[in-house]
């Protein structure tokens, strides 16, 4: 893999736990690494946001919406979102959980959906040219994965105002400030669960990070200028 990295001028990489990982197999190429991050622009994710209201995401009294973005791949962990689901009703709250996305393991995420009864609950609503009319719906922004670069979809629910819940994947906490604008919970599906319903249950908290979230710009449109920067070496 060496003799593959060598010849690039600059290897990007989107987080620095990203890149403590690269080096650790690669510490020679330390001086070709730079740090761009995903480039997410607020205006025109907002203005996407507000195009309609999604008919296939619905919603009854006393329910609440959970949303996941991402491939249906072993990484996102989105398989094991119909039992977290149930362990979820188990504890009395009322959910529905809708997944967008696709990839090859969509037969098995709908088979966990019938092996544990979540049709009802669990919603496979497939690939979405503009998702985020249904990040702005949901209640809350869910990252279910067993490991993560840096999941832009965090970002952006974040950018939306929507309190995001992520599992404890090894660079959990590059993607969030815990108890801040985000929380972090067990990646075990009975941890997921019983986090996620605490979370829900603490109302003082959500309204805590939604007004971190009002108060902060997560946009970063400037990083570009790394890129011309690069361009112009």
């Amino acid at each position: 893999e060496y003799n593959m990295w060598k010849p690039y001028d600059y290897i990007a990489s989107i987080s620095d736990k990203c890149t403590e990982a690269f080096l650790s197999k690669l510490p020679l190429l330390e001086n070709k690494m730079i740090r761009i991050d995903n480039i997410i622009t607020k205006d025109m994710m907002i203005d996407q946001s507000c195009e309609f209201i999604p008919d296939d995401m619905k919603r009854q009294n006393n329910e609440y919406i959970l949303c996941s973005i991402g491939r249906f791949s072993y990484a996102k962990n989105f398989d094991n979102v119909p039992c977290i689901c149930r362990k979820i009703l188990e504890r009395g709250i009322k959910v529905k959980w809708y997944l967008i996305g696709f990839g090859g393991d969509e037969e098995l995420i709908r088979n966990k959906i019938k092996k544990e009864h979540m049709e009802n609950h669990v919603f496979v609503l497939g690939k979405k040219t503009n998702p985020y009319p249904y990040i702005k719906a949901c209640n809350f922004y869910v990252q279910p994965s067993r490991y993560e670069g840096k999941a832009v979809t965090v970002r952006e629910a974040q950018i939306l105002c929507k309190p995001v819940i992520i599992t404890d994947f090894p660079t959990a906490k590059s993607q969030l400030k815990e108890d801040y604008d985000g929380i972090i919970v067990p990646i075990d599906n009975e941890g997921c669960a019983q986090g996620i319903v605490n979370f829900i249950n603490n109302k003082e908290l959500q309204k805590k990070i939604i007004d971190n979230l009002e108060q902060n710009d997560y946009s970063n449109a400037d990083e570009v200028q790394k890129i011309y920067k690069l361009m112009g070496d």
